[in-house]
């Protein structure tokens, strides 16, 4: 009888110490995913697949990634901010698609509150941008030139709209809106002389001799042509940028939200990174989790503020 007692006691404090163990095992126990709100080939998803291999690295598992397009990127962000928050289902979007499509877009059910903000890895060229023969090289030339004209605009969806009639409405501007599907089509767009303006979300910087930014409507200027004002710069009260962001269910462990602004601080110094910083001319800007979360609700405030001036225009 003692000696099944003595190994019923072994069994019994084994398990307990093998459940103890799992319960405080270190972060990462298995895969991660990552979820990228856009089709494969395009600039975040190619941003997110470097970096997802770099995390991998850091991390100690492997990162895979999982492309969710829909409404600008929320499709994504909203299905991971329904899962478990346990770290093993993350998302990778412009934040943009966030902070800005829940304004603009009915389908993009999502509140800042909805997501701990992980980092922010590079951010987006977002500008105004024009043919490299066009009489104007920057905002204000523009809007000399534009006086008595109707101008046409490319947009990429109701928010770029938005912005520029915010624009136009501030420096009596007569605007004709051309809709493109996507970069392609509006580079085409420009690249024939179809149009006057265009909003860019970045895709311009692979064309250096051919198109030009004219604003950057973001509240900082472009690495790729410094010597081109904000749109704030020039007198237009009015600010439209993102980064590539990353992020989880609200209520990640602290140790996880950690580790993986660790990983993405050493992601942010590696020589892969930077090379394909390069590559699609996203410059690297690293944020913590606090900067993110910063950023992501003046973002918000902004892109309300903007939505709700044009809404009655």
């Amino acid at each position: 009888m003692k000696i099944r007692n003595l190994y019923s006691i072994i069994v019994l404090s084994i398990a307990l110490v093998l459940g103890f163990c799992k319960a405080y095992a270190e972060y990462p126990e298995k895969p991660i995913n990552l979820y990228i709100g856009f089709k494969a080939g395009g600039g975040t998803d190619t941003v997110g697949r470097v970096l997802a291999k770099v995390l991998g690295e850091e991390l100690g598992q492997q990162v895979n990634i999982i492309n969710k397009p829909g409404s600008g990127g929320c499709v994504a962000a909203m299905q991971v901010a329904r899962m478990a928050a346990d770290g093993y289902n993350l998302v990778m979007d412009p934040s943009s698609s966030i902070s800005w499509e829940r304004h603009t877009n009915e389908k993009c059910a999502i509140e800042i509150s909805d997501l701990d903000y992980l980092g922010m890895i590079a951010q987006f060229n977002f500008g105004l941008v024009a043919n490299k023969d066009a009489p104007y090289n920057n905002i204000e030339e523009f809007f000399n030139w534009a006086e008595g004209k109707k101008v046409s605009y490319v947009m990429m969806g109701s928010g770029t709209k938005a912005l520029m009639k915010y624009v136009a409405a501030e420096k009596n501007v007569d605007v004709n809106y051309v809709p493109a599907k996507g970069g392609a089509d509006m580079i085409s767009l420009v690249l024939g002389n179809q149009v006057d303006l265009s909003w860019s979300g970045g895709i311009h910087t692979r064309y250096p001799d051919k198109i030009k930014l004219i604003a950057s409507v973001a509240d900082y200027r472009h690495q790729s042509a410094p010597q081109i004002k904000t749109l704030k710069e020039s007198g237009i009260n009015i600010t439209a940028g993102a980064f590539h962001t990353v992020a989880g269910p609200k209520g990640l462990p602290s140790d996880v939200i950690s580790k993986i602004e660790s990983a993405m601080k050493k992601a942010y110094d590696h020589p892969t990174m930077k090379d394909i910083s390069s590559k699609t001319k996203f410059p690297l800007v690293y944020k913590n989790s606090a900067e993110a979360t910063a950023e992501m609700i003046a973002q918000n405030k902004s892109y309300e503020v903007l939505t709700k001036v044009t809404s009655d225009m």
